[in-house]
This record gives structure tokens, C-alpha cells and sequence, in this order.
């Protein structure tokens, strides 16, 4: 871009230039007589500093349409100042500097405050190479803009001071011109003491309703464009907010440990990058130089190649057969390996069910007497308790105590024992009975 290029653009920008053109316009109307009306050309050409006044209103005026017009403009382009939708788990801060250049491909003419904040945001995510302290950095850049916003009004602010400053000066001069005028000879021409006077009091009303006009415009310019200020922030802070992976981690050294990691792992990747292109080209080098040597012996290398070639094809075929023939014996070899060993299992298999057959017999045999012991000792119980019922429980104790005796006494007899002894047990029998 040239520098007339530069210097047209700027100008075309200016305030300055722009007001004067209007000033100069509206008094070319009332010079031309277009515009008649006596209270205009009373309060805003009567005096050289009416003109000055609204001249002055003019370069304020121009100032606050481009203002208008350039918050317009950028609000109605902050579709285009889109960055793509987030991946889950963020990007490395390593994808900042492809983000600048979708940025940069998708925003055309002017960078407006969106465009600018988010570029900056990724230019900062560049430099540093991290994304812990991007929210921070994302809040300064939004004071910057505010701070940038309002000194953008400083030339608005000069004109709505020096507006009333130049009325004072017109009531200053035309209440000197009033004075200067009166004559203590002449008191009864005051015609020059009304006009000073009046040029005095217009000057003043001109000033104030200019300035009074010239604040307004500028509070409403201002809101709206606080007002998309604060939409800017918000579109930032969602564009670049939680975008990207950060460390996370408290400890200096640990910090500083991955930082020089994720360095080496992008040193690294260049490196490769680099040796693989200077391989590259040292390939073409030598295919290069290779042709030029071997263009005139291109038949003889090729039978020479091509017996080579037939030769180790040979000799590989051979090595693949004999490796194939290794692989089959040891293949048939661990297949059969495998059936001995199920075989065993099965065999194994078939012993363990028998002795769990075994086990389950043995198991029934001990249940069905378990049946029976269960059978006897309800049967015992019952018995006993029908001797208890009846009452002669005592008895029957006795009565078995002086049979076993009998017995007893009996039993050396018909062995072969004395019969003196029957005689004498025989008495405890009857007196039992």
C-alpha cells in the first residue's frame, strides 16, 4: 500500500475534514441565499464567532456519525467473527496460531473491536504457549477497549468545552464593542451599545444550544457503544474462555517440566520435518546424479540387475519354502501336543465324575440312615413318653432291674453252676414280684 494510498484512507477518516466540508456547505447555503430565515442567520452566521462556533459543531457532529456508523458496521459483522465450535476436552494451546489464520481468512476490510480481542487473545495464547492465564489477559484486553472507546471521544469532549468557551468570548467581545460604543456626548445614539450587546447574548445562546445538542448526541453515540462493548465481551470470553488445555498445575518445577516438554515435542517435530525434506532432496540430488551417470547404461544395468534379481528371488523362494516346511512341522507338532493334552483332561475329566458318582452313592447311604436314626429316635420318643403317660414307669424299671437279676442268677445254672444259688436269688424275685 502506497503512502498516497495511506494518507487518502486517513483523510478520508477524519473528522476534521469532514466538518469543515459541512461547515462550509451550510454557509455556502446561506451565502447563496438558499437558506433565509433570519433567527438561522442571525444566531449561526451573524458573527465570526458564530462561525467558529458552528464550525466547530460540525467537526463534533462528523465525529459522532463515524462513530455511529463505524459500531454499526462492526455490530453488524460480528456474525463473520466466528471461530469453530469447541472439541470435548479443549485444544492444545499448540492449534492458537490455525485459529489466527481461519480468523484472518474469514474477517475482510477493517479489524473491528471482536476481530481484535479475539486475535489478540490467540496471539497471546501463541507467544506464551499456554492457556492458564488467557481469562485474565481477556479481561485486561476488555479495559484496554473501554479505555480505547472512551479516548475516542476526546475530540468530541475538546468541542463541547470550547463551544461555550467561544460563547464567552463573543459576549467578552461584544460587550467590549457595546463599551467601546457608548460616548458620554452621544447617549442618546445607542444603537452601536444594542448591537454589541446583542452580538454578545447571540454568540452565548448559540454556544450553549450547540454544546447542549453536541452532549446528547454524544451520551447516545457513547451508550450504544458501550452497549456493544459489553456484546464483544461476552462473544470473546464464550469464543476463547475454556477453549484451550491448561496445565493445571500448582508446582513451579512440575510447570515448568511440561512447558519444556511440550517445547521439545514441537523441536522435535521440526527437526523430523527438516530431516525429512533434506532427505528428500538429497533423494532427488541422487536420482538426479544417478541418471546423468547411468544414462548410457541403462541395458547392461538392467540384465545385471535382472540376473541379481532371478538370482536372490531364488535363493529367497528356497528360504520362504524351508521357513514354510519349520512352520508346518511345528504347527502339526503343537497341534498335536494340544489333542494329547485333552485327551488327558478327558480322562481326567471322566475319573473326577466317577469319584463324584462315588461320593454322591456314599452320600445318599448317609442320608437314608440318617432317615432311619430319625425313625428310631421318634419311635424311642414315643414309647417313653406313652410308659410316662401310664404311670408305672417305676415299676417297669423295677421289674426289668429284677429280671436282669434273674437272669443273671439263671445264667451259672445252665452252665453248669450250683443250684444253691437259684435258691437263694429266689427270694428277692418273689418279694420283687
Amino acid at each position: 500500500m502506497s503512502i498516497l494510498t495511506k494518507m487518502s484512507k486517513l483523510l478520508l477518516r477524519s473528522p476534521l475534514l469532514w466538518g469543515t466540508g459541512l461547515a462550509f456547505c451550510f454557509f455556502s447555503l446561506i451565502q447563496r441565499g438558499v437558506i433565509r430565515d433570519e433567527y438561522v442567520v442571525r444566531y449561526l452566521a451573524g458573527h465570526w464567532v458564530e462561525y467558529i462556533e458552528v464550525g466547530l459543531f460540525c467537526v463534533g457532529l462528523s465525529s459522532l456519525a463515524m462513530k455511529l456508523l463505524s459500531t454499526l458496521r462492526q455490530k453488524k459483522s460480528m456474525a463473520d467473527c466466528s471461530l469453530p465450535v469447541t472439541l470435548s476436552g479443549g485444544q492444545h494451546p499448540s492449534e492458537a496460531q490455525g485459529l489466527q489464520r481461519h480468523l484472518l481468512e474469514n474477517v475482510s476490510g477493517e479489524q473491528g473491536y471482536l476481530s481484535k480481542r479475539l486475535r489478540d487473545g490467540l496471539d497471546f495464547v501463541t507467544r506464551t504457549g499456554k492457556a492458564d492465564d488467557l481469562e485474565d489477559h481477556l479481561k485486561y484486553l476488555a479495559d484496554v477497549d473501554g479505555a480505547r472507546a472512551h479516548a475516542s471521544y476526546g475530540l468530541v469532549r475538546f468541542i463541547v468545552w470550547a463551544i461555550p468557551i467561544m460563547g464567552f468570548l463573543g459576549t467578552v467581545i461584544g460587550i467590549t464593542v457595546a463599551i467601546a460604543t457608548l460616548s458620554p456626548t452621544e447617549l442618546e445614539n445607542i444603537s452601536g451599545v444594542v448591537a454589541g450587546l446583542g452580538t454578545a447574548f447571540d454568540t452565548t445562546a448559540t454556544a450553549l444550544a450547540l454544546s447542549m445538542v453536541l452532549m446528547f448526541s454524544q451520551f447516545v453515540v457513547e451508550r450504544m457503544e458501550q452497549s456493544f462493548l459489553d456484546q464483544v465481551d461476552e462473544q470473546a470470553w464464550d469464543s476463547l474462555a475454556g477453549r484451550f488445555q491448561t496445565d493445571g498445575i500448582a508446582d513451579g518445577s512440575a510447570l515448568a517440566v511440561a512447558r519444556l516438554g511440550d517445547a521439545v515435542g514441537r523441536s522435535s517435530a521440526q527437526l523430523i520435518e527438516a530431516q525429512t525434506q533434506s532427505w528428500h532432496e538429497l533423494q532427488n540430488v541422487a536420482l538426479k546424479s544417478l541418471e546423468n551417470v547411468f544414462d548410457g547404461l541403462g541395458d547392461r544395468l538392467r540384465d545385471t540387475l535382472s540376473d541379481s534379481l532371478g538370482d536372490t528371488l531364488d535363493t529367497w523362494r528356497e528360504s520362504l519354502v524351508e521357513a514354510h516346511r519349520e512352520l508346518a512341522n511345528e504347527r502339526d507338532g503343537r497341534w498335536e501336543r494340544a489333542g494329547q493334552t485333552m485327551a488327558d483332561a478327558a480322562v481326567a475329566f471322566d475319573k473326577q465324575q466317577a469319584a463324584v458318582a462315588d461320593q454322591a452313592v456314599a452320600l445318599e447311604k448317609v442320608i437314608s440312615m440318617l432317615h432311619e436314626i430319625v425313625a428310631m429316635e421318634q419311635k424311642l420318643e414315643s414309647n417313653l413318653n406313652a410308659v410316662t403317660a401310664s404311670g408305672r414307669f417305676e415299676e417297669a424299671i423295677i421289674s426289668l432291674s429284677a429280671a436282669t437279676q434273674l437272669l443273671a442268677a439263671r445264667s451259672p445254672g445252665v452252665s453248669g453252676g450250683k443250684p444253691g444259688v437259684l435258691a437263694e436269688n429266689s427270694s428277692p424275685v418273689e418279694k420283687v414280684a
